[in-house]
């Protein structure tokens, strides 16, 4: 189906909005192959952001807020943020808003279980575990100690 005109274009965009919140990067990779007007997209783009129904600072929030909750970490939230679009800035503003320490603790409770004694092979694992979530090396260190886990050296 192509979409030809501003009303499609509009309807195709709500379809999308009313599925859940995008940023109007996204939209734009969605639509771009699938228009005749790139022009026509664009403004179609601008009016629903000056119309307040694409928002990505709201986005951001609600963004940063789901990925948190799934137990990634800053590191890993703000590229993805960048990736989508999203400034610098405002993404920035947002997750400094957020302590990830209980955050990085409960992820690592999650990965560790209910074991007290850890090898150090084991550890450094668990570690880039930590790293791959996106959790800063401050927080990991701070989740480790807190949990006060022993390095035991005979299991390696």
């Amino acid at each position: 189906m192509d979409l030809d005109n501003s009303k499609l274009i509009r309807l195709k965009i709500m379809d999308f909005l009313a599925r859940r919140d995008h940023t109007a990067k996204e939209i734009f990779q969605k639509l771009e192959k699938r228009v005749e007007s790139l022009d026509m997209l664009r403004a179609e783009i601008v009016k629903l952001e000056q119309e307040g129904l694409i928002d990505n600072m709201r986005f951001a929030e609600q963004y940063v807020y789901s990925r948190s909750k799934k137990g990634y970490g800053p590191v890993r939230i703000k590229s993805e943020l960048i990736n989508k679009g999203i400034n610098k800035d405002i993404g920035k503003k947002i997750i400094s808003s957020i302590n990830w320490m209980p955050i990085a603790k409960q992820v690592l409770e999650k990965k560790v279980g209910n074991k007290k004694l850890i090898a150090i092979k084991e550890n450094i694992k668990i570690k880039r575990f930590l790293i791959y979530r996106g959790f800063d090396y401050y927080q990991i260190e701070e989740a480790f100690s807190s949990l006060s886990l022993k390095e035991n050296d005979t299991n390696e």
